[in-house]
């Protein structure tokens, strides 16, 4: 039983007001239409957003919804939230033909006043802001099935809800978890490449694909399916980042291509709370590493670029050839990975996307990306206790990544852009959490893939003289 199945209706707050109304719980019950947003013509990435990327304040008005999911405690409103929120929205706002809208989804009882007012006090005007409380849905949990409950492992599910019902109101969304950090530079980088991905699907030529090729034409199927990925990253400050011996050669052009400062400068207002000044071998993940990443040559202006795990069981139509990490040997005996190895999945603790890009979501999905889901099963995800549906499936990318198989790739062309993939999960905690043989130095990844991609390179010329 699931008392939100429904999907709750919220409203945002006029822009025209002076001063910022704040909204809780302003919900409706109506079911979603999904046939009044879907629109399978559209394409992928909207000439609004493509306007938007411009600083221009005549240019079309590029509209956001931030979605940030927590459980409230005064602690962690103070030292987490706001100030995460605030980085983003300072950012974002900034820009003249950008707006942006908060929705916050709280799992129990929200802030107070005063909380509440730490909040507005730093937040820009005319932003819409709205509190989602006691968002957690409600139903039997375990094996007893006279006590309902509000089931926690499903809170990372609503903001489905919340985009479901304001999908033709914006022209981008972002659901991050509430220590994922965010600005305008990284949405305009995630647009950037987009960009690039649906130019190539909109000139592509439609023909069956080799699954082996690494490189080479790609039809718009395949394409369609590539997203940017992102690294969850944080800096190290108390010990250097041990990293993981993986028996491939680091790049040494990796030690100085790393721009810190894109995923993890820290402005004036911050350097109380977090590492101020960081440097780039202080860099450090632990969810990811050379193991699961394969490489691949796409079309041009991407070219090289390294595939994150996720996708399987594809049509051979849209399976996308790529050249595993480990086929030099380099691991010795060991195979690749299930592609939802947990330490390889590098989860991201939220996702970005365009409209159009969620609306295709929900069409790759088998049991769709937004509610109302069109599989029973996927009703009870996030409530039956017998299903392994959490954050990690809602939130993390186990659904969008593993079952809807959307592709993630960190270009690699030129190298500096490798640094747009990162994003700091500003907790910076994971580090005395995790053991230290999971820790991976950022630098020496991208020096890993760069040995990979000059593998790859020679196996296609040895290819091409035996040819």
């Amino acid at each position: 039983m699931d008392l939100n199945e429904s999907g709750p209706r919220h409203q945002t707050a006029s822009r025209d007001l002076v001063k910022r109304k704040i909204l809780r719980n302003q919900h409706r019950t109506e079911n979603i239409d999904q046939e009044n947003f879907h629109d399978h013509n559209r394409p992928r990435l909207s000439s609004i957003a493509l306007s938007g990327m411009t600083d221009d304040p005549t240019s079309s008005p590029f509209r956001m919804l931030y979605i940030v999911t927590t459980f409230y405690s005064l602690s962690r409103w103070e030292n987490i939230v706001v100030p995460t929120i605030r980085h983003a929205a300072s950012s974002i706002s900034s820009i003249p033909s950008w707006t942006i809208d908060v929705v916050i989804v709280i799992g129990n009882e929200g802030p107070g006043d005063k909380a509440l007012q730490m909040l507005e006090d730093i937040l820009p005007e005319n932003i819409g802001l709205e509190l989602w409380e006691n968002a957690c849905p409600l139903g039997y949990d375990g094996r007893d099935k006279k006590i309902l409950s509000g089931i926690t492992r499903a809170l990372a599910r609503q903001h489905r809800y919340v985009i479901a019902d304001r999908i033709d109101e914006y022209d981008f969304f972002a659901a991050w978890e509430d220590d994922m950090r965010i600005d305008a530079d990284m949405v305009r980088y995630y647009l950037e490449v987009s960009a690039e991905i649906d130019r190539m699907r909109l000139t592509a030529d439609d023909f069956v694909p080799d699954p082996a090729a690494i490189d080479g034409p790609m039809n718009p199927a395949q394409l369609r399916r590539v997203i940017p990925g992102f690294i969850r990253v944080e800096v190290m400050r108390d010990m250097p980042v041990a990293g993981v011996q993986t028996g491939i050669s680091v790049d040494p052009r990796s030690a100085g291509a790393v721009n810190v400062t894109r995923c993890c400068g820290v402005p004036e207002w911050d350097k109380e709370r977090l590492p101020y000044d960081p440097k780039a071998e202080e860099l450090m993940t632990w969810e990811c590493r050379i193991h699961g990443m394969s490489v691949r040559k796409f079309p041009e202006p991407i070219g090289w670029a390294a595939l994150i795990p996720g996708p399987r069981n594809m049509p051979k139509s849209q399976i996308i050839g790529s050249r595993w990490s480990g086929a030099s040997g380099a691991f010795g005996d060991e195979k690749k990975s299930g592609e939802r190895d947990p330490q390889l999945f590098a989860q991201q603790g939220g996702w970005m996307a365009t409209r159009e890009q969620v609306l295709y979501f929900n069409d790759a999905c088998p049991e769709g990306f937004l509610p109302p889901f069109k599989k029973e099963s996927l009703r009870k995800h996030g409530m039956d206790p017998t299903q392994p549906h959490n954050v990690e499936f809602w939130s993390g990318g186990f659904q969008l990544f593993g079952t809807c198989n959307m592709q993630r790739i960190i270009v690699l062309n030129p190298i500096e852009r490798f640094s747009g993939h990162l994003i700091y999960h500003s907790a910076n905690q994971k580090q005395s959490r995790v053991t230290p043989q999971r820790h991976v130095r950022v630098t020496d990844l991208l020096g890993e893939l760069l040995t990979v991609v000059r593998e790859a390179e020679e196996e296609l010329i040895a290819t091409t003289d035996i040819a």
